[in-house]
């Protein structure tokens, strides 16, 4: 039956081979392509043909319409094709031809008639000479066939001559048929004997080929599962590396092995060592989990690693369980017991496979925190005892008096020296504790937050597992993880903790609380020292330290905002029922902890306000008593350091503003200082440097301090303003006096009486030059105005005043009043002595001052003088003259004319 279905299977496939390319597709001129049977075209060659006469008898009309333009040949060889066409036809209807190849009534003008008829002589001349070559190419592999298979022929022709002798008659056929029958027996025996020998001949290598092929057959095999074969040594290999996420892919693939229901063994070794290899990475992971060491990345990365280690370690860690030891009270011994995954950090045991992965991870590093403050505050207290005692910070001793041949004086000296360098030194390490305590708190506090986080998200997915499993949420071990939550944790270890590193922070930095300060700080060391250790434990540092001391602190003061900021993301899942109550009443575990860190941050600002003041107070002191300048370019770069370095600026307000009041006043009383014993210059010098701090320096301080503190200190321009304004009144008042002192010395008339008679006193007067006492007069106005133009300038304006007088006009104003009052009131005390023509020319000179020192003389001096010359001209009386006054006073403004240029402006 196989047999038969072959061979139908190898005739059809004989069929459907097409030598002769019966079926084909054509290429027209369009680039088409077409599919054709020659069987079809053959079926309907009739049709075809009237088709083809048709098309013929189109293109001879076309041809004639067109005969004029192109001549008769085109139309002469379309008539000779369809004649010719019309011989074919007939030819093939009385002959019945074909045009299959493979008839015997094959028509090859008919053929190419029908099948050719738009090929051209060139391609039909190709085909021609492709059909030959494939004709001699067939002839060419028959004989090759032959000649290989010779021997073959020979024997097929003797059995056919065999055949054929044996048909003369039937007794011959008869013969011919059982000698035949003899020798298809003889070889069957034959063939059977072979195959006998062959068989036992060949038993060795069919053996051999039977093993071959169950060896490739088990390497096959191999090949298929050597990925899980390897698990084991990849699963090492990446344990020495480190890389514990390939360990978990690696041995994800080996639990496709049922341990319990694989029947190969060697499958089952594999899981084996596998699992073996799983638990050493757990407790290389643990190890990972408990090294203080190790990065906030490299932990978070073993949390999620040992958790999927875990997960997939669940069976083993069952069989595991029933298979450790118990003690006597039949629960799992700890302390000094081989459980693995147990460690003892600072007298504390943990277990880390009593726990999730991520609360064991925080309770360990929480251990480590908690070890390194109480490490930390011990070492700063052993450092500072072993410096009071005479020791190094590091332990080595100061060499101390060894020459016993020392004088008593160089005795003192030394250990005068030697007592001050242990204070310093105690200083020293109070500033390098607080550095380690905010670089302690700054590197652990992000560490412990981001594994709590991890924690906290773990065990929501612990809930959440729970809830769609349909497990009951309220059990005894969902109490016990509530109970030892993340933000229980913070709230019960790392707050107390972070709090108590930061108390012995703030102790080292501040030593005591300010005064009137709410928050007292308390020794969290050194209680038990000397008095003289703890005085200096107990004691403010010195400004440069307490300014380095307020940089770290408010760094650790950012550090737990943040950390206390973050907290509400590890705060623990709240129900739905009592959501709204818990939410109001949460509390921050570091809140407390934030509040001191902002109070000692608070604390020890206002210090460092308190000292750059103070140093500032001192500067601009020296420099004022010295120099008699009002380093206003120092005051304002104090205050805007102070604006760069405070981080509370708002709270220390009170003491900004105190301490500018102490700058401007302590300058002040340096300026005072620079004026004693000191001429008027000096004075000038301080009112200048005054008018300017009023005028520049004062509004940039005030304006500088209103940015510092957001506007709290609205009376300080004022106060500021009201201690420089009162220097310098007093320094320009004690100017102005010493100007009328000055000017009255001047303003003398000298002697009045004479025993020269009136006609000499007339003719002398004709040649007087300028008057001596006025000319002395405008030289002291002239003097004072320069002394106060090179001080003060001459546009500079009093603010005292309120009007925009300038220094310069009160100056000469006082000048100019103490002159004419001092000449009008000697006059007065000299009228009864003043003969009348002295009189008149006395009118003449006091005109001449009014008309020159008008515009500074105040309306009493304007007064006086214009009294004083009513009482001249009346004494005067009939000895005055019109023209005689009118040219004595212009005699008077020709010869003083370069005073008057020298007042006017």
């Amino acid at each position: 039956m196989k047999e038969k279905k072959r061979l139908e299977g190898e005739k059809q496939r004989l069929l459907g081979r097409d030598p002769l390319g019966i079926r084909g597709s054509t290429t027209d001129s369009n680039r088409e392509t077409h599919a054709f049977d020659l069987r079809d075209i053959d079926a309907r060659r009739d049709d075809l043909i009237q088709q083809t006469l048709n098309e013929i008898e189109e293109e001879i009309e076309e041809e004639l319409a067109h005969v004029v333009d192109g001549g008769v040949d085109q139309v002469n060889w379309l008539e000779t094709q369809r004649q010719a066409l019309i011989a074919i036809a007939e030819e093939s209807k009385s002959k019945d031809a074909s045009i299959l190849p493979t008839d015997p009534r094959f028509d090859p003008s008919l053929f190419l008639t029908l099948v050719h008829r738009n090929a051209s002589y060139q391609e039909l001349q190709d085909s021609t000479s492709r059909l030959s070559r494939k004709t001699d190419n067939q002839v060419e592999r028959l004989q090759n066939l032959v000649r290989d298979n010779f021997d073959l022929f020979i024997k097929c022709s003797e059995g056919i001559d065999i055949f054929a002798d044996g048909q003369d008659d039937s007794i011959s056929a008869n013969e011919g048929m059982q000698k035949l029958q003899r020798r298809f027996r003889a070889l069957d025996d034959i063939a059977e004997s072979c195959s006998d020998q062959a068989k036992k001949s060949f038993k060795p290598l069919l053996d051999n080929t039977n093993q071959v092929r169950k060896v490739q057959s088990a390497l096959s095999v191999l090949q298929r599962v050597a990925p899980l074969l390897q698990v084991p040594s990849l699963m090492r290999q990446h344990i020495e590396n480190a890389d514990f996420s390939s360990v978990v892919k690696a041995y994800r693939k080996v639990l496709v092995i049922d341990k319990d229901h694989c029947d190969v063994d060697l499958l089952r070794y594999v899981r084996t060592k596998a699992s073996e290899s799983a638990q050493e990475a757990r407790s290389d992971l643990e190890l990972i989990l408990a090294d203080e060491t190790s990065s906030a990345a490299s932990l978070l990365d073993a949390i999620r690693d040992l958790s999927e280690l875990i997960s997939l370690l669940e069976g083993e860690d069952t069989e595991d369980a029933a298979n450790k030891p118990k003690s006597g009270d039949g629960k799992t011994p700890r302390a000094g017991s081989t459980k693995p995954g147990t460690f003892s950090i600072d007298r504390h045991i943990i277990c880390v496979r009593d726990y999730p992965p991520a609360m064991a991870c925080l309770l360990l590093q929480i251990s480590h925190f908690r070890s390194l403050v109480e490490k930390h505050i011990s070492a700063t207290e052993a450092t500072v005892d072993r410096i009071f005692r005479g020791e190094g910070a590091d332990g080595s001793s100061n060499p101390s008096g060894q020459n016993s041949d020392q004088s008593s004086s160089e005795h003192s000296s030394s250990q005068r020296s030697r007592d001050k360098r242990w204070k310093i030194d105690v200083l020293d390490t109070r500033v390098d504790a607080t550095s380690k305590a905010v670089n302690l708190a700054k590197n652990w506090l992000p560490r412990l937050l981001q594994i709590g986080l991890a924690s906290e998200e773990a065990e929501k997915r612990r809930i959440a597992r729970k809830s769609r499993s349909g497990s009951n949420t309220g059990s005894e071990s969902d109490k016990e993880f509530t109970s030892r939550s993340a933000f229980e944790l913070f709230k019960t270890i790392v707050g107390p903790v972070l709090l108590r590193l930061h108390e012995h922070a703030a102790f080292c930095a501040l030593g005591v609380s300010n005064q009137g300060s709410s928050y007292k700080i308390g020794a969290t060391f050194g209680r038990s020292s000397a008095e003289r250790l703890r005085a200096i434990l107990q004691s403010p540092l010195p400004p440069t330290q307490t300014a380095k001391c307020a940089l770290e602190l408010a760094v650790l003061a950012e550090a737990i905002q943040e950390a206390n900021d973050a907290m509400l993301s590890i705060r623990p899942v709240i129900n739905d029922k009592d959501s709204e109550s818990k939410k109001k009443s949460y509390h921050s575990p570091l809140e407390k902890c934030y509040k001191v860190a902002s109070d000692v941050v608070v604390m020890i600002e206002r210090r460092v306000c308190i000292y750059s003041f103070d140093a500032c107070s001192r500067k601009l002191s020296a420099n004022a008593s010295g120099n008699g300048t009002f380093d206003g370019a120092s005051f304002l770069a104090c205050v805007q350091k102070l604006s760069d370095d405070l981080t509370r600026p708002d709270e220390c307000a009170t003491e900004v503003e105190k301490g500018c009041v102490l700058v401007v006043t302590k300058c002040c009383e340096g300026l005072t200082n620079y004026v004693k014993d000191r001429s008027d210059a000096a004075r000038l010098r301080v009112v200048a440097e005054c008018a300017d701090a009023l005028n520049t320096i004062i509004g940039d301080v005030v304006r500088e301090v209103s940015y510092l503190t957001n506007d709290q200190s609205e009376t300080l321009e004022t106060s500021l303003s009201s201690v420089v304004s009162t220097l310098e009144g007093e320094m320009f008042d004690v100017y102005l006096e010493s100007v009328k002192r000055n000017v009255e010395s001047c303003a003398r008339l000298g002697l009045i009486d004479s025993t020269e008679g009136e006609s000499a006193r007339t003719k002398a007067d004709e040649v007087t030059p300028f008057p001596p006492y006025l000319a002395a007069s405008f030289l002291s106005i002239v003097r004072c105005r320069a002394q106060v133009e090179r001080a003060l300038r001459e546009a500079t304006v009093r603010n005292a005043e309120g009007n925009g007088t300038t220094y310069l006009f009160l100056a000469l104003r006082t000048a100019s009043d103490g002159i004419v009052e001092n000449i009008c009131l000697e006059l007065k005390a000299k009228l009864t002595r003043i003969r009348p023509t002295k009189a008149d020319a006395f009118a003449s000179h006091l005109q001449f001052l009014i008309n020159t020192l008008k515009k500074y003389l105040s309306d009493e001096t304007l007064a006086l003088a214009s009294d004083t010359r009513r009482m001249l001209l009346s004494k005067a009386g009939a000895k005055r003259h019109g023209p005689e006054g009118l040219s004595g006073l212009e005699n008077l403004e020709r010869l003083g004319r370069v005073y008057v240029m020298c007042l006017n402006e």
